[in-house]
Parts: C-alpha cells; structure tokens; sequence
C-alpha cells in the first residue's frame, strides 16, 4: 500500500513540466489530476500515472477503514462498496472544486475520497 502511494505521489511530481504543479503545501491539485487525465488519453506514461494514482487513493481508503476497525473504532455502514474510476474522480473534481481558477491550489484526494464515501452511502 505505502508502495503505491509513494508511487502515485512520485508519478504526478514527475517533471514540473508534465503536470502543474502541486499545491503551495505539497499536496496533488484538482489541476494536476485533470492535466494528468488529459494526457493519459494519448500519452501511456500519464494513464499508468493516473491509474497509480487512482488505485492508491482507493486502496489507502478501503485499508484506512479496515484499520481503524481493527483498532476498535465503530464500523463504518456503507450502503454499497467502494469503487472508483478516472471518469468517477473527474465528475467528483468538478462538482467538488467547481471554480477552476483555484485548481492549481485545491488537493484533489480529500474531495475524490469524499465523494467515494458518499458514492458508497457511509455513515
């Protein structure tokens, strides 16, 4: 899992001049993951970048809850499982960060997660 993530991360900070960069703190931007998804229709590096990314964000999700359960948290309720696509994360991104002009300092992954829980009816 920290594999992934680590490889997520590295692969969207992959030269500045492939994807904007990140926010003014570090963290992956609504900017750098449309980018990203732009070109991963043409371009091999940028889709295995995105589905890296994607694959970490879903399964550092699913490994967080099963974790904080082990640990004696209360489970959580879902009314259907988790799931998360490229076209899913987009829809999310632009309904969650609807004013383009603060992608470049808007992180992504706290607004793909928030939809993922509300996709899957958490409580």
């Amino acid at each position: 899992m920290r594999s992934l993530s680590l490889l997520a991360l590295l692969a969207l900070s992959i030269a500045p001049a492939m994807a904007a960069p990140t926010t003014g703190t570090g963290r992956i931007s609504v900017t750098q993951v449309m980018e990203m998804v732009q070109r991963a229709r043409s371009d091999a590096t940028a889709r295995n970048t995105v589905i890296a990314y994607l694959a970490g964000v879903g399964e550092t999700a699913g490994l967080m809850v099963s974790e904080a359960v082990a640990r004696g948290a209360a489970p959580l309720k879902c009314t259907s499982s988790f799931n998360l696509s490229e076209d899913v994360a987009l829809a999310a991104l632009s309904a969650g960060a609807p004013d383009t002009a603060s992608w470049a300092e808007t992180p992504a992954t706290p607004i793909i997660l928030a939809d993922l829980f509300a996709r899957a009816g958490c409580s």
